[in-house]
C-alpha cells in the first residue's frame, strides 16, 4: 500500500491524531483516561490553532481586498 507523503502541518496532525484514536484509544471513544490523551488533545489545540490562524490570514486578506 502506498501513500503520498504530504508535509502539510495540518493533514499531518490529521494523521497522527487519526493514528492515536484508531490503534490507541480503541476506535470506539475517546477515552480521558488513556495515556495518549494529553498528546491527542494538545495535537487537536494546535491544529485548531492553524485553522484558526489560516481563517485569520484569509479574512485579513480578503478584508483588505474590499477596502482597496
Amino acid at each position: 500500500m502506498s501513500r503520498e507523503i504530504t508535509l502539510e502541518p495540518t493533514v499531518m496532525i490529521e494523521e497522527l491524531m487519526y493514528w492515536i484514536h484508531q490503534n490507541e484509544m480503541g476506535a470506539d471513544c475517546i477515552d480521558p483516561s488513556n495515556r495518549f490523551f494529553p498528546l491527542y488533545l494538545e495535537l487537536q489545540k494546535l491544529k485548531d490553532k492553524l485553522d484558526n490562524d489560516k481563517h485569520d490570514l484569509y479574512v485579513s486578506v480578503d478584508r483588505d481586498e474590499v477596502g482597496a
